[in-house]
């Protein structure tokens, strides 16, 4: 699982160093006004280095110093990138993908600090968490990081702005928001916990929206990103949304499932065998 996750790691750095190595409006995206293009082509070589190499390196050799070190290079860079933003106050979309990939990294370097059963049991407390925790996820992924793209990335249109388009878009992100929000629901009244790992259920849910998907949050916050894009006729936002769910499938998923598999074993199990991930099973009567 973590094999697979350095691989994909390893693969988006060495992509984007060669996209914007060739592509100068590419490279103008995630350039910093305060740094020079020569100063920050310098970097290549360390960032490929420590973070692209150690990476393939460390997809097939499982070795945990080899991991530190990986996330050691990340939180320099990450640094970098933010001290970079606020010198020149630019430089947003770069700084927050650092970001994501040094919590990506703490995450794979210490995966049990972030997976813990929930100790709360007040049943109103673990609701105002999890919309809590949905005001934030929804503050972050649906409003901060799409108008850091919109601001960032000059977008061309794929549909135009046609009334079946704004009625399906709008349509989309209403039931994909209803989908998160029954989901968060359900846990809390069945699980006894929240969405968030790190204050996780107690109990396996298996009613609601969960009868047909493992994972019907994960669906809710792709469906809703892509009704977005739509809305807005973003190529730029169609792709986070694509990307995101794509590292979510093939690296918060598997570990996360081995966390269930670990604490409910058969029960689980059988459970993922009979319910989708991404698309519901409509069995005949």
């Amino acid at each position: 699982m973590k094999s697979t996750a350095y691989l994909f790691q390893s693969t988006l750095i060495v992509i984007w160093w060669i996209l914007i190595s060739i592509d100068e409006n590419i490279y103008q995206f995630f350039s910093f006004s305060s740094i020079t293009k020569k100063a920050y082509f310098n970097l290549l070589v360390p960032d490929l280095a420590l973070l692209g190499v150690l990476s393939l390196v460390r997809a097939y050799w499982k070795n945990r110093d080899l991991s530190l070190i990986i996330l050691g290079a990340f939180s320099y860079a990450t640094l970098f990138c933010i001290n970079a933003s606020f010198s020149g106050l630019d430089g947003l979309l770069p700084t927050s993908i650092m970001f994501f990939g040094w919590m990506f990294n703490l995450f794979l370097c210490y995966p049990k600090k972030f997976m813990r059963e929930s100790i709360t049991k007040s049943k109103r407390v673990l609701a105002v968490k999890t919309i809590i925790q949905i005001i934030c996820f929804w503050a972050l992924f649906l409003i901060a990081i799409p108008l850091i793209i919109a601001h960032t990335v000059a977008d061309e249109v794929i549909f135009t702005g046609s009334p079946l388009k704004i009625g399906l878009s709008s349509l989309g992100f209403f039931l994909f928001s209803v989908l998160g929000l029954s989901s968060g629901y359900v846990m809390v009244k069945f699980g006894e916990g929240t969405p968030l790992p790190l204050d996780a259920t107690k109990k396996l849910v298996i009613k609601g929206p969960y009868k047909k998907l493992r994972n019907p949050m994960a669906v809710a916050g792709v469906g809703q990103i892509l009704s977005i894009a739509l809305f807005f006729n973003s190529f730029a936002l169609m792709f986070y949304a694509i990307l995101g769910g794509i590292a979510w499938h093939i690296i918060v998923r598997p570990i996360e499932e081995a966390d269930l598999e670990k604490k409910f074993g058969e029960h689980y199990l059988v459970y993922k065998s009979d319910t989708a991930c991404w698309f519901p099973k409509f069995r005949k009567p």
